[in-house]
């Protein structure tokens, strides 16, 4: 118990709360804090993608002036052992829209919810995938709808850097999904 607590204190003060991972291979699963990286000890544990898609359900980059968008994230485990990852509340994923002109956050889908301050488990089996799926209408946080132009878009199991970089590196993350509105 000692050994725990020390490794535990080790981790606190050399990577601070937000970035501590632990893992732990006990009969093949992995934990881990979400709030860190999501990435344990370097290696890529997930493969994550977002599609855009339009009103009709088909794959799109392009959409038109308040057309609804919908996101689809989907996460892989691309490991042969079950993986859970560990939430501080009940919020397990986000998505976001940036300029992509300036990277400026233009909507984020948690804007304005509650979540349950009860941590959260989320597991994955191996080699499994669960998707999320939100259908936003365009309208911004100030009620104004998205104004035609270029955007950028990412969606994201919440890791902790995630919350204020929406581009911060993570295989718990999309890559960017550039897009636009005519």
């Amino acid at each position: 118990m000692a050994r725990l607590a020390s490794i535990v204190g080790i981790c606190l003060v050399t990577f601070g709360y937000s970035k501590c991972v632990f893992v732990s291979d006990t009969g093949g699963t992995t934990a881990l804090i979400a709030g860190g990286d999501g990435m344990a000890s370097g290696t890529a544990r997930f493969t994550t993608t977002l599609l855009l898609r339009d009103s009709t359900g088909l794959a799109t980059t392009n959409f038109r002036f308040g057309e609804p968008i919908n996101f689809e994230l989907d996460v892989q485990n691309r490991t042969a052992q079950t993986v859970t990852l560990t939430f501080p509340d009940a919020q397990i994923y986000e998505f976001v829209v940036l300029d992509a002109p300036t990277g400026r956050v233009r909507w984020r889908w948690s804007e304005g919810k509650a979540f349950a301050q009860v941590v959260t488990q989320l597991d994955f089996a191996p080699y499994s995938s669960k998707t999320y799926t939100v259908v936003w209408n365009g309208v911004l946080s100030n009620g104004t709808q998205l104004m035609p132009g270029d955007y950028r878009a990412r969606g994201a199991l919440v890791f902790a850097a995630f919350a204020s970089d929406p581009l911060a590196p993570s295989d718990m993350a999309s890559p960017v999904v550039d897009f636009s509105v005519r």
